[in-house]
């Protein structure tokens, strides 16, 4: 009996890889992103603003791998991306009194240091007519790590003022300082997303697919260093740290052109944002906040093996 079962068992094993329809591919893939992340320092209230800063990726380019897994209708999906090294637009310092009074405004050089991310989802394919539906539910890790350079900026707090008094920014009492200390920011987003691909076949070579996602649960990470580069200072971290729920979001939209039954061509843009929420700044007795718009472009190479 147990060896009619064992035997039993390994038949199956060795049909099963028959029966099943197993795809895996490989894509390489260069990518450029578009867009911004916001830090902020509120007011122990919540309401009043203390500080933003503004990190621009305009744009950061990467390059990566993307692999797929299909065993029938079920499918795996796995990526690693690899920031370059460049500069990649500008971050704005803006500061305000506790009156409202803008008094700091600084415009410096976004250098790119290291920049890496990484995804996992699984999904589930259901053929309506000629359209693929994929409910799909994924996890995203995507790590930045900025720095700035060559800094100039307005500064009207009543440390700098020439009346020793706030004013504005744009105040002619207000200093100007064309060499400023650097600010580097070290930030860790964990998105857990769920939603739904949509794949419709305009052709036997041209695919479009569309997809809207939510994140149930995220978190973000940020700690900015400022350091004391003219020495009239002391160098200081600011942390900060957001959970959040519902508030992330992510649309894609795309096509893939096969060029043969084993290498396709395709070209997507995916988009995640979402608006300020508030978490812990360490230390501090007020709240930080951190917002998010970032447009992916990619252009992939696909073979299947």
């Amino acid at each position: 009996m147990k060896k009619s079962f064992l035997l039993l068992i390994i038949h199956l094993g060795f049909l099963f890889p028959l029966a099943a329809q197993i795809n895996f591919s490989i894509e390489p893939i260069i990518s450029s992103s578009l867009g911004k992340y916001d830090e902020y320092v509120l007011s122990f209230s919540g309401k009043g603003m203390v500080s933003k800063l503004e990190w621009q990726e305009l744009p950061l380019f990467k390059i990566g791998t993307a692999a797929e897994l299909s065993i029938n209708s079920f499918l795996i999906n796995a990526d690693f991306f690899y920031g370059l090294p460049f500069n990649c637009g500008k971050m704005f310092d803006s500061d305000w009194n506790d009156y409202g009074l803008k008094t700091t405004y600084s415009i410096s050089n976004n250098y790119a240091k290291r920049n890496y991310s990484f995804s996992l989802s699984a999904g589930y394919k259901f053929e309506l007519v000629k359209i693929t539906l994929v409910p799909q539910i994924s996890f995203e890790y995507v790590y930045d790590f900025f720095q700035t350079n060559e800094g100039h900026g307005w500064y009207g707090s009543e440390k700098y003022s020439k009346t020793g008094v706030d004013v504005s920014w744009d105040s002619p009492d207000a200093r100007y300082y064309k060499k400023l200390s650097r600010i580097s920011l070290s930030r860790k987003n964990w998105y857990f997303f769920s939603g739904i691909n949509i794949f419709i076949p305009m052709s036997d070579k041209f695919l479009v697919h569309a997809g809207s996602f939510i994140a149930p649960f995220a978190y973000t990470y940020n700690s900015d260093y400022h350091y004391d580069d003219n020495g009239k200072n002391q160098d200081f971290y600011l942390k900060s740290s957001q959970n959040m729920l519902f508030s992330r979001f992510k649309e894609s939209l795309g096509f893939r052109y096969k060029i043969n039954q084993k290498i396709s061509a395709s070209f997507t843009t995916n988009i995640i944002f979402g608006d300020i929420q508030k978490g812990i700044l360490e230390g501090w007795e007020q709240y930080a906040g951190t917002d998010v718009f970032l447009a992916d472009m990619r252009f992939g190479i696909k073979i299947i093996f």
